[in-house]
């Protein structure tokens, strides 16, 4: 099999890692392949990495070169030489046997990434599932399928707990900085992996737990919200057809807008608008991310085909 590796994405998140690490040990040693466990510290200004060097020398933290979000992975991709790596986000557990389920997809050499499914921190909801594309109102959505708990193939995997190929994500670029400092990287990324012809595969035999949000600080209470709008609206100007239905999205539009502001709400206008501006500067820079239809609509055949 091939080899792997375990990313921890890390800031200022000791009790986190207290909670996670335990069980990353667990699943190394059931692991099916040697596998490393590499934190990687985006700067932290607490004692997070004297912690981890003391209390689990097996293994590694790496510091960042900046504390560049989730895009401090692309740094350390180039790094690593194992064949898969698994990222993780800081506030999670796993279950002891969830790497053997993802790493047996990587086998596969047409396969980019493999996601694990996600419950909430008390194990009584799941909150992932396979993400399809819908098209609704002149706009695009990918919600998660949580009724579907099967192995099947999946538009993307959440960027908190997937294993990719680390040749593959290189060559694709890493995550793409258009949508720093998080939100919709992840689904960017996996669409480019259809595109080249990878697949990418949801599969439930592999658990975690997830405390959604917990890793922003609470003076950031607003901010995945705001990130989350904004960068759906970047991805889908950005990479998707949008010739269609153009009607219905500019009257899907002014109904929004004229029902947040009668509230008072100016929280969708100010995003609205800030995501305009962003593609105004950025468009033809990301002009060839465009996927025609014709190609589009092979890559939805494909993930709609069993794995």
């Amino acid at each position: 099999m091939k080899s792997a590796c375990l990313a921890v994405l890390n800031y200022n998140g000791l009790s986190h890692l207290k909670e996670l690490l335990p069980t990353l040990r667990a699943a190394c040693l059931n692991s099916p392949v040697p596998c490393s466990v590499v934190v990687l510290d985006n700067r932290s200004t607490e004692n997070d990495v004297e912690w981890v060097r003391e209390g689990f020398p097996e293994m590694r933290c790496v510091v960042s070169p900046a504390n560049d979000f989730l895009f401090s992975y692309n740094w350390l991709l180039q790094q690593l030489t194992e064949d898969v790596v698994v990222l993780l986000n800081n506030d999670l557990r796993v279950s002891p046997d969830f790497l053997t389920p993802l790493l047996r997809h990587l086998e596969n050499e047409d396969v980019f990434a493999a996601s694990a499914c996600s419950f909430d921190w008390e194990g009584t909801h799941v909150t992932s599932g396979p993400a399809r594309l819908e098209f609704n109102h002149g706009f695009y959505g990918w919600p998660f399928d949580l009724n579907r708990q099967e192995t099947c193939h999946t538009l993307f995997c959440s960027g908190g707990f997937m294993a990719v190929d680390r040749r593959k994500f290189l060559s694709l670029g890493g995550f793409n900085r258009l949508f720093h400092p998080a939100y919709c990287e992840d689904l960017d990324l996996c669409f480019r992996a259809w595109r080249q012809g990878w697949r990418c595969i949801y599969e439930p035999a592999s658990v975690v737990w997830h405390r959604e949000q917990a890793s922003w600080s609470k003076s950031d209470a607003g901010r995945p919200n705001l990130l989350h709008l904004q960068n759906s609206l970047l991805f889908q100007w950005a990479a998707l057809p949008m010739e269609s239905d153009k009607a219905a999205r500019i009257l899907s539009t002014g109904k929004i807008l004229l029902g947040t502001l009668a509230k008072g709400n100016f929280f969708w206008l100010r995003t609205y608008l800030r995501a305009s501006s962003a593609w105004l500067r950025l468009q033809r820079q990301y002009a060839s991310m465009k996927v025609a239809r014709p190609q589009l609509e092979t890559i939805l055949e494909r993930i709609n085909q069993a794995c």
